[in-house]
Protein backbone atom coordinates (compact mmCIF):
# COMPACT_ATOMS: atom_id res chain seq x y z
CA UNK A 1 0.00 0.00 0.00
CA UNK A 2 3.10 2.63 1.09
CA UNK A 3 4.46 1.48 -2.60
CA UNK A 4 1.35 2.28 -4.08
CA UNK A 5 0.79 5.92 -2.62
CA UNK A 6 4.30 6.71 -3.14
CA UNK A 7 3.61 5.75 -6.89
CA UNK A 8 0.30 7.72 -7.51
CA UNK A 9 2.19 10.94 -5.59
CA UNK A 10 4.61 10.22 -8.77
CA UNK A 11 1.90 10.29 -11.12
CA UNK A 12 0.29 13.56 -9.81
CA UNK A 13 3.82 15.34 -9.17
CA UNK A 14 4.38 14.58 -12.74
CA UNK A 15 1.04 16.02 -14.32
CA UNK A 16 1.24 18.99 -12.09
CA UNK A 17 4.89 19.88 -13.35
CA UNK A 18 4.15 19.41 -16.90
CA UNK A 19 1.08 21.71 -16.72
CA UNK A 20 2.81 23.98 -15.24
CA UNK A 21 5.81 23.84 -17.83
CA UNK A 22 3.54 24.13 -20.21
CA UNK A 23 2.54 27.63 -19.41
CA UNK A 24 5.73 28.40 -18.71
CA UNK A 25 7.63 30.17 -21.96
CA UNK A 26 11.32 29.80 -22.31
CA UNK A 27 13.67 27.37 -23.81
CA UNK A 28 17.27 25.63 -23.05
CA UNK A 29 19.92 25.98 -25.15
CA UNK A 30 23.28 23.87 -25.33
CA UNK A 31 26.46 24.93 -26.93
CA UNK A 32 29.38 22.39 -27.20
CA UNK A 33 31.69 23.57 -30.16
CA UNK A 34 30.64 23.87 -33.50
CA UNK A 35 27.19 22.21 -32.22
CA UNK A 36 24.18 23.59 -30.39
CA UNK A 37 21.21 22.17 -29.03
CA UNK A 38 18.05 23.66 -28.12
CA UNK A 39 14.74 22.24 -26.67
CA UNK A 40 12.24 23.40 -24.40
CA UNK A 41 12.71 23.85 -20.73
CA UNK A 42 9.71 20.95 -20.13
CA UNK A 43 11.97 18.37 -22.65
CA UNK A 44 15.33 19.75 -21.13
CA UNK A 45 14.32 18.57 -16.94
CA UNK A 46 12.96 15.41 -18.12
CA UNK A 47 16.13 14.42 -20.27
CA UNK A 48 18.23 14.90 -17.01
CA UNK A 49 15.86 13.69 -14.33
CA UNK A 50 15.81 10.04 -17.23
CA UNK A 51 20.03 10.65 -16.77
CA UNK A 52 19.62 11.00 -13.59
CA UNK A 53 17.66 7.55 -12.81
CA UNK A 54 19.94 5.79 -15.41
CA UNK A 55 23.26 6.74 -13.56
CA UNK A 56 21.44 5.70 -10.18
CA UNK A 57 20.48 1.92 -11.61
CA UNK A 58 23.91 1.86 -13.13
CA UNK A 59 25.61 2.56 -10.11
CA UNK A 60 23.38 -0.13 -8.17
CA UNK A 61 23.98 -2.44 -10.58
CA UNK A 62 27.77 -2.12 -10.46
CA UNK A 63 27.81 -2.40 -6.68
CA UNK A 64 25.40 -5.19 -6.18
CA UNK A 65 28.30 -6.92 -8.83
CA UNK A 66 30.85 -6.76 -7.04
CA UNK A 67 29.23 -7.24 -3.72
CA UNK A 68 27.94 -10.87 -5.29
CA UNK A 69 30.93 -12.90 -4.80
CA UNK A 70 30.52 -12.35 -0.99
CA UNK A 71 26.45 -12.13 -1.03
CA UNK A 72 27.03 -15.31 -2.67
CA UNK A 73 29.72 -16.98 0.65
CA UNK A 74 27.01 -15.39 3.42
CA UNK A 75 24.14 -17.38 1.19
CA UNK A 76 26.61 -20.40 1.30
CA UNK A 77 27.23 -19.79 4.96
CA UNK A 78 23.43 -19.55 6.02
CA UNK A 79 22.74 -22.02 4.00
CA UNK A 80 25.39 -24.46 5.42
CA UNK A 81 24.05 -23.19 9.36
CA UNK A 82 20.43 -23.79 8.76
CA UNK A 83 21.04 -27.35 7.45
CA UNK A 84 23.42 -27.95 10.45
CA UNK A 85 20.72 -26.72 12.84
CA UNK A 86 18.23 -29.02 11.11
CA UNK A 87 20.80 -32.01 11.75
CA UNK A 88 20.87 -31.11 15.29
CA UNK A 89 17.44 -30.67 15.82
CA UNK A 90 17.16 -34.27 13.92
CA UNK A 91 19.60 -36.05 15.98
CA UNK A 92 18.49 -35.02 19.43
CA UNK A 93 14.67 -36.11 18.05
CA UNK A 94 16.80 -39.46 17.06
CA UNK A 95 18.26 -39.71 20.82
CA UNK A 96 14.92 -39.50 21.88
CA UNK A 97 13.92 -42.01 19.65
CA UNK A 98 16.62 -44.40 21.06
CA UNK A 99 18.17 -44.25 17.67
CA UNK A 100 21.35 -44.26 18.71
CA UNK A 101 23.32 -44.74 15.96
CA UNK A 102 21.64 -42.39 13.25
CA UNK A 103 21.77 -39.52 15.69
CA UNK A 104 25.87 -39.87 16.49
CA UNK A 105 26.51 -40.18 12.78
CA UNK A 106 24.57 -37.20 11.86
CA UNK A 107 25.63 -35.05 14.58
CA UNK A 108 29.30 -35.72 13.97
CA UNK A 109 29.09 -35.06 10.32
CA UNK A 110 27.48 -31.92 11.28
CA UNK A 111 29.54 -30.86 14.19
CA UNK A 112 32.33 -29.11 11.98
CA UNK A 113 29.89 -26.65 9.99
CA UNK A 114 27.64 -25.51 12.60
CA UNK A 115 28.01 -22.17 14.44
CA UNK A 116 28.06 -23.76 17.53
CA UNK A 117 30.06 -27.34 17.59
CA UNK A 118 29.75 -27.38 21.15
CA UNK A 119 26.37 -28.35 20.97
CA UNK A 120 26.99 -31.00 18.47
CA UNK A 121 29.79 -32.45 19.91
CA UNK A 122 28.02 -32.90 23.54
CA UNK A 123 24.71 -34.51 21.52
CA UNK A 124 26.89 -37.24 19.40
CA UNK A 125 28.76 -38.21 23.30
CA UNK A 126 25.22 -38.60 24.36
CA UNK A 127 24.46 -41.18 21.46
CA UNK A 128 27.61 -43.30 21.46
CA UNK A 129 27.17 -42.92 25.77
CA UNK A 130 23.64 -44.79 24.40
CA UNK A 131 25.52 -46.99 22.14
CA UNK A 132 28.08 -47.89 24.88
CA UNK A 133 30.99 -46.50 22.88
CA UNK A 134 33.48 -45.21 25.09
CA UNK A 135 36.16 -44.31 23.38
CA UNK A 136 33.92 -42.41 20.78
CA UNK A 137 31.83 -41.06 23.31
CA UNK A 138 35.09 -39.54 25.10
CA UNK A 139 36.80 -38.05 21.76
CA UNK A 140 33.57 -36.28 21.27
CA UNK A 141 33.85 -34.67 24.55
CA UNK A 142 37.38 -33.68 24.00
CA UNK A 143 36.24 -32.15 20.71
CA UNK A 144 33.97 -30.45 22.10
CA UNK A 145 35.79 -29.43 24.63
CA UNK A 146 38.58 -27.84 22.57
CA UNK A 147 35.44 -25.89 20.75
CA UNK A 148 35.11 -23.91 23.41
CA UNK A 149 36.92 -23.16 26.39
CA UNK A 150 34.59 -21.31 28.31
CA UNK A 151 32.23 -24.82 28.38
CA UNK A 152 35.04 -26.72 29.75
CA UNK A 153 32.68 -27.20 33.44
CA UNK A 154 29.54 -28.22 31.44
CA UNK A 155 32.00 -30.73 29.36
CA UNK A 156 33.38 -31.87 32.51
CA UNK A 157 30.18 -32.81 34.35
CA UNK A 158 28.20 -34.52 31.51
CA UNK A 159 31.63 -36.43 31.24
CA UNK A 160 31.39 -36.95 35.32
CA UNK A 161 27.70 -38.06 34.91
CA UNK A 162 28.68 -40.58 32.13
CA UNK A 163 31.00 -41.79 34.36
CA UNK A 164 28.35 -42.39 37.17
CA UNK A 165 25.67 -43.76 35.14
CA UNK A 166 28.75 -46.36 34.25
CA UNK A 167 29.47 -46.95 37.65
CA UNK A 168 33.27 -45.84 37.00
CA UNK A 169 33.52 -44.53 40.51
CA UNK A 170 37.05 -43.77 40.52
CA UNK A 171 36.88 -41.79 37.34
CA UNK A 172 34.40 -39.88 37.97
CA UNK A 173 35.96 -38.85 41.40
CA UNK A 174 38.80 -38.00 39.78
CA UNK A 175 37.08 -35.59 37.64
CA UNK A 176 34.96 -33.69 40.19
CA UNK A 177 37.68 -33.37 41.99
CA UNK A 178 39.58 -31.66 39.81
CA UNK A 179 36.46 -29.29 39.10
CA UNK A 180 35.55 -28.86 42.51
CA UNK A 181 39.03 -27.49 42.51
CA UNK A 182 38.37 -25.20 39.82
CA UNK A 183 35.30 -23.86 40.31
CA UNK A 184 35.08 -24.35 43.97
CA UNK A 185 31.63 -22.37 44.09
CA UNK A 186 30.04 -25.00 41.79
CA UNK A 187 26.97 -26.64 43.77
CA UNK A 188 26.53 -29.01 41.29
CA UNK A 189 29.34 -30.48 40.99
CA UNK A 190 29.86 -30.81 44.87
CA UNK A 191 26.43 -32.77 44.51
CA UNK A 192 27.61 -35.14 41.82
CA UNK A 193 31.14 -35.31 44.00
CA UNK A 194 28.95 -36.64 47.03
CA UNK A 195 27.21 -39.13 45.07
CA UNK A 196 30.17 -40.91 44.29
CA UNK A 197 31.84 -40.69 47.44
CA UNK A 198 29.77 -43.07 48.78
CA UNK A 199 30.39 -45.97 46.67
CA UNK A 200 34.12 -45.26 47.10
CA UNK A 201 33.71 -44.84 50.98
CA UNK A 202 35.44 -41.56 51.08
CA UNK A 203 33.47 -41.13 54.34
CA UNK A 204 35.22 -37.71 55.11
CA UNK A 205 35.49 -36.10 52.02
CA UNK A 206 31.65 -36.81 51.86
CA UNK A 207 30.86 -34.98 55.69
CA UNK A 208 32.85 -32.08 54.37
CA UNK A 209 30.25 -31.92 51.78
CA UNK A 210 27.42 -32.03 53.38
CA UNK A 211 27.06 -28.42 55.13
CA UNK A 212 27.68 -26.94 52.01
CA UNK A 213 25.01 -29.10 50.29
CA UNK A 214 22.41 -28.49 52.86
CA UNK A 215 23.00 -24.99 52.96
CA UNK A 216 22.58 -24.77 49.09
CA UNK A 217 19.28 -26.91 49.17
CA UNK A 218 21.07 -28.88 46.33
CA UNK A 219 19.39 -32.46 47.69
CA UNK A 220 16.19 -33.73 49.96
CA UNK A 221 16.57 -33.37 53.54
CA UNK A 222 15.85 -36.89 53.98
CA UNK A 223 19.03 -37.64 51.62
CA UNK A 224 20.68 -35.72 53.30
CA UNK A 225 19.97 -37.50 56.53
CA UNK A 226 20.83 -41.06 54.71
CA UNK A 227 24.28 -39.94 53.69
CA UNK A 228 25.09 -37.95 56.83
CA UNK A 229 24.50 -41.39 58.28
CA UNK A 230 26.23 -43.79 56.15
CA UNK A 231 29.43 -41.67 56.12
CA UNK A 232 29.52 -41.04 60.06
CA UNK A 233 28.99 -44.52 60.35
CA UNK A 234 31.89 -45.41 57.99
CA UNK A 235 33.94 -43.08 59.68
CA UNK A 236 33.67 -44.42 62.45
CA UNK A 237 34.13 -47.67 61.72
CA UNK A 238 37.08 -46.83 59.57
CA UNK A 239 38.32 -45.10 63.14
CA UNK A 240 38.33 -48.00 64.85
CA UNK A 241 39.91 -50.12 63.04
CA UNK A 242 42.96 -47.72 63.56
CA UNK A 243 43.15 -47.39 67.45
CA UNK A 244 41.03 -46.31 70.23
CA UNK A 245 41.98 -42.15 69.98
CA UNK A 246 41.72 -42.45 65.94
CA UNK A 247 37.75 -43.76 67.49
CA UNK A 248 37.68 -40.78 69.26
CA UNK A 249 39.05 -38.19 67.08
CA UNK A 250 36.69 -39.23 64.59
CA UNK A 251 33.40 -38.95 66.95
CA UNK A 252 34.30 -35.72 68.16
CA UNK A 253 34.83 -34.71 64.50
CA UNK A 254 31.40 -35.47 63.38
CA UNK A 255 28.33 -32.70 63.27
CA UNK A 256 25.80 -32.43 66.08
CA UNK A 257 23.42 -34.16 63.88
CA UNK A 258 25.58 -36.75 63.46
CA UNK A 259 26.07 -37.64 67.19
CA UNK A 260 22.66 -36.70 68.13
CA UNK A 261 21.78 -39.88 65.14
CA UNK A 262 20.93 -43.34 66.54
CA UNK A 263 22.76 -45.30 64.54
CA UNK A 264 25.32 -43.63 64.43
CA UNK A 265 25.55 -43.13 68.21
CA UNK A 266 25.26 -46.99 68.46
CA UNK A 267 27.65 -47.93 65.83
CA UNK A 268 30.38 -45.83 68.06
CA UNK A 269 29.27 -47.63 71.01
CA UNK A 270 29.75 -50.98 69.05
CA UNK A 271 33.38 -49.47 67.66
CA UNK A 272 34.24 -48.90 71.38
CA UNK A 273 33.43 -51.97 72.74
CA UNK A 274 36.00 -53.87 70.56
CA UNK A 275 38.69 -52.21 73.13
CA UNK A 276 39.20 -53.38 76.18
CA UNK A 277 39.87 -49.87 77.88
CA UNK A 278 37.09 -48.09 76.31
CA UNK A 279 33.73 -49.90 77.96
CA UNK A 280 33.56 -47.05 80.30
CA UNK A 281 32.92 -44.43 77.86
CA UNK A 282 30.80 -46.76 76.19
CA UNK A 283 28.90 -47.03 79.59
CA UNK A 284 28.67 -43.49 80.08
CA UNK A 285 27.22 -42.97 76.61
CA UNK A 286 24.31 -45.53 76.83
CA UNK A 287 23.07 -45.09 80.38
CA UNK A 288 22.72 -41.05 78.65
CA UNK A 289 20.85 -42.21 75.67
CA UNK A 290 18.77 -44.55 78.22
CA UNK A 291 17.72 -41.58 80.51
CA UNK A 292 16.43 -39.93 77.28
CA UNK A 293 15.26 -42.39 75.47
CA UNK A 294 14.44 -45.84 76.17
CA UNK A 295 15.28 -48.41 73.53
CA UNK A 296 15.89 -52.35 73.36
CA UNK A 297 19.22 -51.93 71.13
CA UNK A 298 20.55 -48.97 73.94
CA UNK A 299 19.53 -52.11 76.71
CA UNK A 300 21.37 -54.79 74.77
CA UNK A 301 24.49 -52.94 74.48
CA UNK A 302 24.15 -51.79 78.22
CA UNK A 303 23.88 -55.50 78.85
CA UNK A 304 26.91 -56.64 77.53
CA UNK A 305 29.81 -54.24 78.99
CA UNK A 306 32.62 -55.92 80.44
CA UNK A 307 33.74 -53.42 82.84
CA UNK A 308 36.54 -53.82 85.83
CA UNK A 309 34.16 -53.16 87.76
CA UNK A 310 31.43 -55.34 86.94
CA UNK A 311 28.90 -54.85 89.71
CA UNK A 312 28.86 -51.19 88.39
CA UNK A 313 26.60 -51.87 85.24
CA UNK A 314 24.55 -54.81 87.69
CA UNK A 315 23.76 -52.02 89.93
CA UNK A 316 22.25 -49.84 87.46
CA UNK A 317 20.03 -52.29 85.39
CA UNK A 318 18.71 -53.37 88.73
CA UNK A 319 17.38 -50.09 89.86
CA UNK A 320 16.04 -49.68 86.00
CA UNK A 321 14.05 -53.07 86.82
CA UNK A 322 12.47 -51.40 89.73
CA UNK A 323 10.78 -49.27 87.23
CA UNK A 324 10.32 -51.68 84.43
CA UNK A 325 9.96 -54.75 85.64
CA UNK A 326 8.71 -56.43 82.55
CA UNK A 327 11.16 -55.14 80.00
CA UNK A 328 12.32 -58.69 78.69
CA UNK A 329 15.49 -57.29 77.01
CA UNK A 330 16.26 -55.30 80.52
CA UNK A 331 15.70 -58.90 82.45
CA UNK A 332 18.44 -60.19 79.75
CA UNK A 333 20.47 -57.63 79.89
CA UNK A 334 20.27 -58.05 83.91
CA UNK A 335 21.05 -62.20 83.47
CA UNK A 336 23.86 -61.56 81.19
CA UNK A 337 25.52 -58.84 83.93
CA UNK A 338 24.81 -61.41 86.94
CA UNK A 339 26.95 -64.04 84.50
CA UNK A 340 29.53 -61.14 84.36
CA UNK A 341 29.73 -61.16 88.53
CA UNK A 342 29.56 -65.05 88.64
CA UNK A 343 25.84 -64.74 90.53
CA UNK A 344 24.60 -67.71 88.92
CA UNK A 345 21.14 -68.02 90.98
CA UNK A 346 19.93 -64.12 90.15
CA UNK A 347 21.32 -64.96 86.78
CA UNK A 348 18.83 -67.82 86.39
CA UNK A 349 15.89 -66.06 88.04
CA UNK A 350 16.56 -63.18 85.69
CA UNK A 351 16.86 -65.34 82.68
CA UNK A 352 13.56 -67.15 83.32
CA UNK A 353 11.98 -64.10 83.79
CA UNK A 354 13.14 -62.59 80.19
CA UNK A 355 12.36 -66.29 78.17
CA UNK A 356 8.88 -66.19 80.19
CA UNK A 357 8.27 -62.73 78.96
CA UNK A 358 9.99 -62.94 75.42
CA UNK A 359 11.67 -65.81 74.64
CA UNK A 360 14.21 -65.24 72.30
CA UNK A 361 17.39 -67.64 71.39
CA UNK A 362 19.77 -66.12 73.69
CA UNK A 363 18.32 -65.94 76.56
CA UNK A 364 16.73 -69.31 76.40
CA UNK A 365 20.78 -70.37 75.86
CA UNK A 366 21.64 -68.65 78.48
CA UNK A 367 19.82 -69.89 80.46
CA UNK A 368 20.47 -73.16 80.16
CA UNK A 369 23.64 -72.89 80.95
CA UNK A 370 23.11 -71.54 84.15
CA UNK A 371 20.65 -74.51 84.38
CA UNK A 372 23.50 -76.93 83.53
CA UNK A 373 25.83 -75.16 85.78
CA UNK A 374 22.87 -76.07 88.87
CA UNK A 375 22.83 -79.11 88.04
CA UNK A 376 19.57 -78.81 86.21
CA UNK A 377 20.25 -81.40 83.58
CA UNK A 378 16.96 -81.77 81.89
CA UNK A 379 15.87 -78.13 82.19
CA UNK A 380 18.90 -77.35 80.53
CA UNK A 381 18.37 -79.75 78.05
CA UNK A 382 14.42 -78.50 77.08
CA UNK A 383 16.49 -74.65 77.16
CA UNK A 384 19.45 -75.75 74.72
CA UNK A 385 16.59 -77.15 72.40
CA UNK A 386 14.34 -74.32 72.97
CA UNK A 387 17.40 -71.71 72.17
CA UNK A 388 18.15 -74.42 68.96
CA UNK A 389 14.68 -74.12 67.71
CA UNK A 390 14.91 -69.87 68.28
CA UNK A 391 18.38 -69.66 66.54
CA UNK A 392 21.20 -68.81 69.07
CA UNK A 393 24.34 -67.33 67.78
CA UNK A 394 25.39 -64.70 69.85
CA UNK A 395 28.93 -63.61 71.93
CA UNK A 396 28.83 -64.30 74.93
CA UNK A 397 29.26 -62.97 78.20
CA UNK A 398 32.57 -63.44 80.25
CA UNK A 399 31.47 -65.70 83.09
CA UNK A 400 30.53 -68.15 80.53
CA UNK A 401 33.62 -67.76 77.86
CA UNK A 402 35.43 -70.46 79.35
CA UNK A 403 32.35 -73.19 78.21
CA UNK A 404 33.07 -72.30 74.59
CA UNK A 405 31.17 -74.88 73.20
CA UNK A 406 28.25 -75.55 70.71
CA UNK A 407 24.65 -76.20 71.94
CA UNK A 408 23.90 -79.69 72.66
CA UNK A 409 22.95 -82.03 69.89
CA UNK A 410 19.11 -82.74 70.30
CA UNK A 411 18.88 -86.01 68.52
CA UNK A 412 22.03 -87.57 70.68
CA UNK A 413 19.90 -86.12 73.98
Amino acid sequence: MIRLFLLLAALLLSVIAALWFHHQGGYVMVNVGQTTLETSLFLAVAVAVILVLLGYALLRALIRLVRTPGSFRRWMQRRRLGGARDRLVRGLLRIMEGRYAEAERSLARSAPKADVPLLHYLCAALAAHGLGATARRDDYLAQADRSDSQARLAVGLVQARFSLEDKQWETAFASLTYLNEKWPRQARVRELLARVCEPLGEWDRLLSLLPGLRREGRMDEATLARLERTAAIGSLRNAARLDESALTRAWNGLPRSANDDREVALCYVDCRMQFSTADAEAERILRQRLHREWRSEWVDRYGRLELADSSAPLRQVESWLKQRPEDAALLLAAGRLAICNGLWGRARSYLEAAVSREPSGEACYLLGSMQERLGEIDKALASYRRASELGAAFHPPAGLRQLRKPLPNMAES
